[in-house]
């Protein structure tokens, strides 16, 4: 009876024993599930944030391409292509495109050379392939210059040693995958 009694005794000891270690681990489950939740506030707040910076991101960037876009086509504005001038040899292309657009224009060769910033010819793909002549890129020290030019040039048909040339208005490579 008396071992009995000390089984008993060590048995209720073991089971208190028992019973703050299940109390301590339920309290420490507790606290671990409310560190949980706030890690999940604090992961959804960040997320959120995240997200808006992406979208601000967003903004910037499409804003920068904008701004890209409407400079490119500023520069842009200046310029002329000209199709279909033959190629020769010994050319002075400054003193043809001035011929061909006094003509056009009808002012002396000498105006039409100091509105010219630039002029040259340009390789394309297209002219390799089809043995056509090389297009002719000129900017054009005003702007309002250019326009009159494009306009005449729409209304009266250029022809320079028997072929049609065509003035296309330059537009960036941007501008066109956009459209």
């Amino acid at each position: 009876k008396e071992e009995m009694g000390k089984l008993k005794v060590e048995m209720k000891v073991d089971i208190s024993k028992l019973d703050e270690k299940i109390g301590t681990i339920q309290q420490a489950l507790e606290r671990n599930d409310l560190t949980i939740k706030e890690v999940e506030k604090r992961t959804d707040r960040t997320g959120r944030k995240l997200e808006r910076v992406d979208e601000q991101l967003k903004n910037v960037s499409k804003e920068m391409e904008d701004s890209l876009v409407y400079l490119e086509m500023d520069k842009a504005a200046t310029y002329l292509r000209f199709q279909n001038i033959v190629e020769s040899r010994e050319e002075d292309l400054e003193q043809v495109m001035a011929e061909i657009l006094a003509g056009l224009l009808e002012k002396d060769k000498d105006d039409i050379l100091r509105e010219f910033d630039e002029v040259y010819r340009v390789s394309r793909n297209y002219a390799r392939h089809h043995k056509c002549p090389r297009e002719v890129h000129i900017r054009f020290a005003r702007r309002s210059v250019r326009d009159i030019i494009y306009k005449m040039s729409r209304d009266e048909s250029i022809t320079y040693k028997g072929k049609e040339v065509l003035v296309l208005k330059q537009i960036p490579r941007r501008v066109r995958e956009q459209r």
